[in-house]
């Protein structure tokens, strides 16, 4: 009876065992995955669609992203974990939807890098149609027209955010508008978008809607920058980075004068459009200040406002004087774009750049007495020693911010830098707007106007904060070693989401490259290089 017991009792653990491994096993998606026999009858004895079925394909609840023309849907996973994200694939409109595979019983991470069309059948009533799941580890942002238009006329577009981690709240939508931006960008056949996301109020009109998107800020006002003129897609994200560690958070305020962002695909009105950097721009929320509206209502002395220099131009205090180069231009000037929510008009508006541009222009005696009375000293040398580092020539006239705030009663400024991604041994190649990468700038120094003549004249020891800090930033964020690893990884992250392989099929004339050998080339020689310059001043 005894040994009858003790056999029954390991045969219920046996089961028990079995029914606990079938269990852990089916972890993951439910799918409902069919024979090749049951697919060939599939496509044998029912009508394919030659239009495409109306059904929107969901998992956990939510419409997944779809690219109309590769009849693909696309399910954004962690690349954090190698266990299978929970939940159920379902479809609308009575259709049935029986995978060819069973694609759970494969290892995540690897699948993700291999960017495979995971075929599915969407059977209804009237027949079937073959479609695709592509997975990715990075988010996916989608967004399609609709007949709705602002008071401005401007077109609204629904938008949905779709992020890796699965929570409650793992897709986020917005209505919003969508207008493209850049300079040299516009010439690119991928565009570079602004998007302002919108609410509509109980009359029917409609008001900006604030969105965390991705943790990055609690905002309305969004860029999906398309990274094009870059072959490495990185640079500008690493560039971002760099200063987030280093210059970003120097200041008084507590604010953050930086950028950040995020990797997400994008489909736009269901057509794939490739890899993107959703981010930021900066203006008054970034910087802590109140709208320019407000501070005049208020009567405030000294306006803080915020400029962008998006063009080149020398510092000429002429060029913030008199008459406006562009009557319908109220808001440009010398390079600079007044930004803000109040643009006057006047040259009262530009006094803070006037004052610079004139200390600019004086002697030698001058500038030395004058700069820090009109900008921070620190924060100059602090931009134009990253500009070195990362090799930003194409930050050293143009592509910053400036930022005047209120010191005591005057007008006191600070730089940003924006729009990074010609840089670690990138130039504009010669009559393209792509980047070549070159040794050709390797030594030589980016004329980051300001800080290189404080650096000339040793303006208040102006070299020994150079060297103090370049020590800093060579043990930590400027370190070779830490530098190259930061690239391989975000290079990884590219290729083993599969992302960088789509953005190559999408556009193959769009010069992506995977292989970043140079860069890290260019950058540990550079590194080496500013070791030796810095010494020597």
């Amino acid at each position: 009876m005894r040994k009858w017991l003790l056999a029954l009792s390991g045969a219920v653990l046996l089961a028990v065992s079995l029914v606990c491994i079938l269990f852990l096993e089916k972890q993951g998606p439910d799918i409902r995955v069919i024979s090749q026999d049951r697919a060939q009858k599939i496509e044998e004895k029912l009508v394919r669609q030659s239009e495409p079925m109306e059904f929107d394909l969901k998992f956990a609840g939510e419409a997944l992203a779809y690219d109309s023309a590769g009849k693909t849907f696309f399910l954004p996973v962690s690349m954090e974990t190698e266990t299978w994200e929970q939940g159920s694939f379902e479809a609308t409109n009575g259709v049935e939807i029986l995978f060819a595979e069973d694609f759970t019983r494969e290892d995540k991470v690897s699948l993700l890098s291999q960017n495979r069309a995971i075929a599915f059948y969407a059977v209804s009533e009237s027949g079937y149609e073959k479609c695709y799941l592509k997975l990715t580890g990075l988010p996916v942002l989608a967004f399609w027209g609709t007949e709705q238009v602002t008071e401005n006329g401007e077109i609204l577009f629904e938008m949905s955010l779709y992020e890796t981690e699965h929570s409650d709240d793992w897709v986020t939508t917005a209505l919003t508008t969508s207008t493209l931006r850049g300079n040299t960008s516009l010439n690119y056949e991928k565009k570079s978008l602004r998007l302002k996301l919108k609410e509509q109020k109980d009359d029917g009109s409609y008001k900006k809607s604030n969105k965390n998107l991705l943790g990055i800020r609690d905002d309305d006002d969004w860029i999906l920058n398309s990274l094009y003129a870059d072959n490495s897609r990185i640079r500008d994200k690493l560039a971002m980075e760099l200063w987030q560690e280093t210059g970003a958070n120097k200041n008084p305020y507590g604010k953050n004068f930086g950028v950040t962002g995020e990797y997400v695909e994008v489909i736009i009105n269901g057509g794939y459009a490739g890899l993107y950097l959703l981010t930021h721009p900066i203006d008054r929320k970034q910087v802590g200040t109140d709208s320019v509206s407000a501070q005049i209502t208020a009567g405030e002395d000294v306006i803080e406002r915020i400029y962008k220099k998006k063009y080149s131009a020398a510092w000429l205090e002429e060029y913030f004087t008199g008459p406006l180069p562009d009557a319908n231009q109220q808001d440009y000037r010398g390079g600079f774009y007044l930004k803000g929510d109040a643009v006057l008009g006047n040259e009262e508006e530009w006094e803070p750049l006037r004052q610079m541009a004139a200390c600019m222009e004086a002697g030698d005696e001058t500038f030395a007495a004058e700069i820090g009375t009109l900008a921070d000293v620190s924060n100059i040398l602090d931009n134009w020693l990253f500009f070195q580092a990362i090799a930003g020539f194409d930050n050293e006239n143009k592509n910053v911010y400036y930022v005047s705030r209120q010191r005591d009663t005057e007008a006191y400024g600070y730089f940003i830098p924006w729009d990074m991604n010609i840089s670690f041994g990138a130039l504009y190649a010669e009559n393209e707007y792509y980047c070549m990468e070159t040794m050709k700038e390797l030594e030589s120094i980016v004329q980051f106007q300001p800080g290189t003549r404080l650096v000339e004249l040793d303006v208040d020891a102006s070299r020994a904060l150079v060297k103090e800090t370049w020590s800093d930033w060579r043990k930590e964020a400027f370190d070779t070693e830490r530098v190259c690893r930061r690239m391989d990884q975000l290079m990884n992250r590219l290729v083993m989401s599969g992302a960088m392989e789509r953005e190559m099929e999408r556009w193959p004339a769009g010069n992506a490259d995977t292989d970043i050998t140079f860069m890290k080339d260019f950058t540990a020689k550079r590194l080496d290089f500013l070791d030796a310059y810095v010494e020597g001043l």
